[in-house]
């Protein structure tokens, strides 16, 4: 072993659909990552604190706390500050967007374009 082979990286998905939610996991986790999952916002940032996840994968529209929230409280947490966020929704446009944001994918999306944007925002180029 050459001392470089690292832990597989933790996918918080958030989705307050049971169903796309469970259907994300599945498909992170057939991809080699680990995940663990949230059905709104405010037990997505409750979570990340503990969990430390890699990279947050949340829908936008969502009830307690929508994606924008989400993305505010995480990134008023120091610890979490740096986390990259990819956004999902169907409401392309319609929700005004944090900058802070790594990426968007407006629902549906291509499921090959959705592992690309995880793959880039866990991986991102050299600057």
């Amino acid at each position: 072993m050459n001392g470089e082979a690292r832990a597989p990286r933790k996918i918080l998905v958030v989705d307050d659909e049971p169903a796309i939610r469970s259907f994300l996991v599945e498909l992170l986790e057939a991809e080699g990552y680990r995940t663990a999952s949230a059905p709104n916002g405010r037990i997505a940032v409750e979570l990340a604190a503990r969990e430390r996840p890699d990279l947050v994968l949340s829908d936008v529209m969502m009830p307690e706390l929508d994606g924008p929230g989400m993305v505010r409280s995480l990134r008023a947490a120091p610890d979490l500050a740096e986390v990259p966020i990819v956004l999902m929704s169907a409401a392309n446009g319609a929700v005004p967007l944090d900058p802070s944001i790594t990426a968007f994918l407006p629902k549906p999306f291509d499921l090959d374009d959705l592992l690309a944007v995880v793959a880039r925002s866990l991986h991102p180029p050299a600057r």
